[in-house]
């Protein structure tokens, strides 16, 4: 790997996707047990990001 590569790598641009997907998730975790109704849903839909990342992400391997 050249330096160069190594200079683009920062804590930002490694760790952008892994924390707001778990910002998602704890947000849906949370408001999934402290609220009834429609907001179950919303919630659930948040959690649901983490899977949606991983087909998404599984499937990008598989086309390349």
């Amino acid at each position: 790997m050249s330096r160069k590569n190594l200079k683009d790598q920062s804590f930002w641009r490694i760790f952008q996707w892994p924390l707001a997907l778990g910002v998602l998730s704890l947000t849906g975790l949370v408001g999934a047990l402290l609220t009834d109704g429609v907001w179950d849903w919303i919630f659930a839909a948040l959690i649901a990001t983490c899977v949606a990342a991983i087909v998404w992400a599984r499937a990008r391997v598989h086309r390349a």
